[in-house]
């Protein structure tokens, strides 16, 4: 099986990091709230459907994963912090779909408290992702490293 969660999971990422942004630049920005609410929509919408299949593709891959205790413990909470981050910002493109060309000041406030506190709990996520590759190694598995040549192990040509 191909690895597709690390192939997949910066584009969430990034989009719903873009669409906060927008949303706040709409708030900050009255002359141009509507483009920027449109720019918050379109990367939520992307970035909420990227979340859907990193979400999938995460609890896929954790059936191979090697896991010792430190790395059950990292998963487990990235797991119920990514079931949040998607339900979150997928109740957030529908409500932004529906409302955006309605928003009063109180709901756009609302609503971008709403985006920054879940892109915050997105970014901890992501931390927690790469502690798991980085810090615990939980990429070590033979299912990955089979898929790499060592070049120092390799027969010179000399």
């Amino acid at each position: 099986m191909i690895p597709l969660h690390p192939k997949i999971v910066h584009f969430p990422v990034a989009l719903l990091i873009a669409a906060t942004l927008f949303i706040i630049l709409s708030l900050l920005i009255q002359n141009k709230r509507k483009l920027f609410l449109d720019l918050g929509w379109w990367n939520v919408l992307l970035g909420s459907a990227f979340s859907l299949a990193a979400l999938i593709s995460g609890l896929a891959e954790e059936k191979v994963l090697v896991h010792n205790n430190e790395i059950h413990e990292l998963l487990e909470k990235h797991e119920l912090l990514g079931y949040i981050v998607t339900g979150v910002f997928a109740a957030l493109t529908v409500w932004l779909g529906i409302r955006k060309s309605r928003l009063k000041l109180k709901e756009l406030i609302l609503m971008s408290v709403i985006f920054l506190a879940t892109t915050s709990v997105l970014a901890f996520s992501a931390h927690l992702g790469g502690k798991m590759v980085y810090e615990q190694g939980d990429r070590k598995s033979t299912r990955l490293n089979s898929s790499h040549t060592d070049i120092s192990r390799m027969p010179s040509s000399a």
